[in-house]
């Protein structure tokens, strides 16, 4: 009886150790939750910092072909546009960075009040659902000739924003190690 007993106790706790195993297994593969509260708003000029490099040397400012893209939306994609050289201290701002009590910001272009979305390896505005595909993770801040700047990954498909070789469609592309002048991202303009 004692036996029976035992055994049974045995099997009660044995299947209580694997529930609570089972559980913490699943708490540890769930996405973090996703804040719907935001705790700072600033509208900026969303500017590719550093990609538009010949390579002859000269980095921007001091070099006159060198020079910031801006993000902006072109018919239905959004795309990096060169900055006219009157505008490069000051432009109406055109985007708001809503940064999220998790840390996640989220782009909305605020003439068509839509948030920067992707779409494969392209970006396009989206009706704002604050969802996932719709959140950015800052990496790797720095300061690059003055300017605080940083990459900008997608929290769903984990590739950061990238600027073109010049101007053109804003793409996605992995993440750099920290020196990527396509992914290097600055808000200016700040209103």
């Amino acid at each position: 009886m004692i036996v029976v007993i035992a055994g049974g106790a045995l099997g009660v706790y044995l299947n209580a150790a694997q529930h609570q195993d089972q559980v913490k297994h699943e708490q540890r593969e769930r996405p973090p939750a996703l804040s719907g509260k935001v705790t700072s708003v600033q509208t900026v000029g969303v500017v590719g910092f550093g990609p538009y490099d010949d390579g002859d040397g000269n980095a921007w400012p001091k070099d006159a072909d060198d020079h910031p893209l801006m993000l902006m939306q072109v018919a239905s994609s959004v795309d990096f546009l060169g900055i006219p050289a009157a505008q490069l201290s000051f432009r109406t701002p055109e985007w708001t960075a809503d940064q999220m009590s998790d840390g996640s910001e989220i782009f909305i272009y605020v003439p068509t009040g839509k948030c920067l979305s992707p779409s494969g390896d392209h970006l396009l505005l989206a009706h704002c659902d604050l969802g996932l595909a719709q959140r950015w993770r800052m990496l790797h801040q720095r300061v690059v000739l003055g300017e605080p700047v940083a990459e900008y990954a997608n929290a769903k498909t984990g590739a950061c924003l990238t600027t073109p070789r010049k101007h053109g469609q804003a793409l996605l592309a992995p993440c750099g190690q920290g020196r990527e002048k396509a992914q290097e991202i600055a808000f200016w303009w700040s209103a």
